[in-house]
């Protein structure tokens, strides 16, 4: 997982990508929100003007990455589907 998460933060326009664990109690991102908005998808995709962010669910966690809206979607596709 730590390969992954090395190969997403190399892409290019990527600004961050964080892994949260199911305790963590971070003021800026509200997980249990986040959790039901994953309850039956892996990854979601919101995307703005300023960037996007993307929450995958991997087992108890959350990988959050954050970037400019010139990233390579794509790219972030391949990695997170090749995480098992």
């Amino acid at each position: 997982m730590q390969d992954s998460i090395d190969a997403l933060r190399q892409i290019p326009h990527v600004l961050s990508v964080e892994l949260i664990d199911e305790g963590a109690t971070d003021s800026s991102v509200d997980i249990a929100s986040i959790e039901r908005l994953l309850s039956n998808k892996k990854k979601l995709s919101l995307i703005g003007k300023d960037g996007c962010a993307v929450f995958f669910s991997y087992k108890s966690s959350i990988v959050l990455i954050k970037s400019k809206p010139n990233v390579n979607l794509g790219a972030l596709d391949l990695i997170l589907d090749s995480i098992k």
